[in-house]
């Protein structure tokens, strides 16, 4: 029974497409004017695997060397706020984080420590968190093959994350996010391709 009498009118989801000139720095394969847009958000979608909730744990050098196991990249680089500061506190975070239970709850950690204690912060998070995301979905890619094929496969699409929440990692509801997850993953392909 529908009780306000008054329905909200379902969003436009489809993203904006990068400009003509925007594109071809995002991936040369991708021609500004056919181009096809490949959404991926949940992990069960058809591109979930793509999504930094997916279940690939990756093996990530920790800041001595040692190689850890993360869960997810999600985990990896929630954790990666913390890392590198000189606090007992921001040590338990990054641990909090790693031992999080699923991605959602590693993101969910993340987010809130970061408002809570921005301190913590490591200084140089906003100039690295790109180059944070893009090494670990490198060692994603390499580490699964069906998934480096999965990436591959898309050649001459846009990948977007289709969030409608993140404005940065993602689309935006309307296509008003800068979609770094997806560009990232454009990069990588065509990195893989060999035509960066």
């Amino acid at each position: 029974m529908l009780m306000s009498g008054f329905i909200q009118p379902i969003p436009d989801l489809s993203p904006v497409i990068p400009s003509a000139d925007e594109i071809p720095s995002v991936d040369p394969e991708v021609s500004p004017y056919e181009t096809n847009i490949i959404s991926f958000y949940k992990t069960w979608d058809t591109f979930g695997a793509f999504s930094n909730f997916s279940p690939h744990p990756i093996d990530m050098p920790d800041e001595k060397g040692d190689c850890l196991t993360w869960p997810t990249v999600e985990h990896y680089y929630q954790a990666h706020k913390f890392v590198g500061v000189d606090n007992p506190q921001a040590n338990d975070i990054v641990q909090e984080i790693k031992q999080a239970r699923s991605p959602e709850e590693a993101a969910r950690i993340g987010r809130t420590r970061q408002r809570e204690f921005p301190e913590l912060i490591r200084p140089d998070w906003e100039s690295m968190k790109i180059d944070v995301m893009y090494r670990a979905l490198k060692c994603k890619f390499s580490t699964y093959a069906h998934l480096t094929e999965m990436l591959l496969s898309t050649a001459g699409s846009v990948l977007v994350e289709s969030s409608p929440h993140d404005l940065f990692w993602g689309g935006g509801r309307e296509g008003e996010g800068l979609n770094y997850l997806g560009r990232l993953l454009m990069q990588l392909r065509s990195e893989i391709l060999g035509t960066v």
